[in-house]
């Protein structure tokens, strides 16, 4: 068994590019943004979704108030890889570091709109 890699509550100073794709689940369309944390090196993924409310209202979770807010601003999320992170609190994922992505192509915003 590998040894638990420290459980950091930190934010990473840079902008990931992460590979964003739209996925389907219940019936909604949603973001799914899939990379590699650079704090503690676990591959995640992160989805945002539906997508209607994270655009039709503003500022809480990543929401915006405009679609093309969407295409310009960055995603800040948090480390969600399934990694085994010592002392990590029991209702949380990832290591405890918080990302800032950078947005989703315009194409995938604007197919998700229509839905």
């Amino acid at each position: 068994m590998t040894s638990a890699t420290p459980y950091r509550l930190t934010r990473h100073p840079d902008t990931l590019t992460f590979q964003w794709t739209v996925q389907e689940a219940d019936g909604e369309r949603e973001l799914t943004a899939t990379g590699t944390c650079p704090t503690c090196g676990c591959p995640t993924t992160r989805s945002f979704g539906p997508i209607q409310p994270l655009i039709a209202k503003g500022g809480f979770l990543n929401r915006r108030q405009e679609p093309d807010e969407a295409e310009s601003l960055p995603w800040n999320t948090s480390c969600q890889c399934e990694g085994y992170h010592q002392p990590r609190p029991a209702d949380r994922g990832g290591c405890g570091a918080l990302l800032t992505l950078a947005p989703p192509p315009a194409a995938a915003l604007h197919g998700l709109q229509g839905s």
